[in-house]
């Protein structure tokens, strides 16, 4: 038998997180974030595509009772996207309304800095503001 542990998707995710920490059935939080429970229930075994839409996605994280910081909310708005080729719905959101992201985010492309390099950067960031 091998040892790799599958890939994390939105569904799954959520679910886990439905199940083991929120302890809310199925039909409970489908009425939470008004969602048909069969669609919920798709969405749970990566049937159907996670929504797309930043208001879907924070009610979801609400319901769940995950704080703002808790950094599964940035994770589900990231598989969120990943199952959708797209970018996430908060950072779409953050380029569209704040002038000097597209900016940064040039910048960063253009010195091509690795996944460590954008880390620190992160990092020095959050220790700066």
């Amino acid at each position: 038998m091998c040892n790799v542990k599958a890939k994390k998707t939105f569904g799954g995710l959520l679910k886990e997180i439905r199940v083991k920490e929120a302890d809310i059935g199925l039909r409970a939080f489908a009425d939470l974030i008004n969602m048909k429970p069969s669609n919920l229930s798709n969405i749970e075994r990566d049937r159907v595509s996670p929504p797309a839409n930043r208001k879907t996605i924070v009610e979801i994280c609400d319901a769940l009772g995950l704080a703002r910081n808790d950094p599964r909310r940035e994770k589900l708005f990231d598989l969120a996207a990943e199952a959708k080729n797209r970018i996430p719905a908060d950072v779409a959101d953050v380029v569209k309304n704040q002038a000097g992201v597209p900016v940064l985010v040039r910048t960063v492309a253009n010195k091509q800095l690795s996944e460590e390099q954008l880390r620190e950067l992160t990092e020095y960031v959050k220790r700066l503001y």
